[in-house]
């Protein structure tokens, strides 16, 4: 990522959203710090939580895991399903994921981090209909990394629009935006008589 594209991407919609899906996740009962987004982090929370994060491990010989350091990585993406708010100490108390981490923390590995924790929760064969769940499992992710204490957190904030603008940014604006794919689904309370 260049200079000048540090400043588009923190004042992209996709880094306001993950701002205040970061702040929901921290304090639940706080108001949004973006009121137009407030809805839709609530609504990825309420995916994110939903037991998609627990189906399955990685497997260390799939594909993704295969594109970096496949044993920290399938670690790594095990640490980021069960350890929630010990994430932290738990890395803090490991050496070797620490060295890696602090190390070799990119975007790159940003990318595939977040695409194996993807992998293991959504499964190949039903991405293309999982959307908004793939979406919400990467604001997950960057708001688990960003508890780290190992980088900068604007770093992961911006690795984590970087990554949705990159691979759904796209989808969402072909289906009304941000807004529009998070919507609560509204019925309508009229009833049509199928028999005139």
């Amino acid at each position: 990522m260049m200079e000048g594209d540090s400043l588009l991407i923190t004042c992209s919609d996709e880094y306001r959203l993950l701002e205040t899906y970061c702040q929901k996740r921290r304090k639940p009962s706080a108001s949004a710090c973006d009121e137009k987004f407030g809805d839709v982090a609530e609504k990825l929370a309420q995916i994110a939580d939903n037991g998609l994060l627990f189906d399955e491990g990685l497997e260390p010989d799939s594909p993704v895991a295969k594109e970096a350091n496949s044993d920290v990585i399938v670690r790594l993406v095990d640490l980021l399903k069960t350890s929630g708010d010990e994430l932290n100490e738990t890395i803090q108390s490991n050496q070797e994921l620490l060295g890696y981490l602090q190390q070799t923390f990119s975007y790159d590995l940003f990318k595939t981090l977040t695409k194996a924790f993807i992998t293991s929760s959504v499964p190949e064969f039903l991405q293309s209909r999982k959307k908004r769940e793939q979406i919400a499992l990467a604001f997950e992710v960057t708001s688990r990394l960003k508890a780290l204490d190992l980088h900068p957190m604007n770093r992961v904030m911006g690795y984590g629009a970087q990554y949705l603008q990159e691979n759904f940014a796209p989808w969402v604006k072909q289906h009304g935006g941000w807004v529009r794919v998070y919507a609560p689904v509204k019925f309508s309370k009229k009833k049509k008589n199928c028999f005139k």
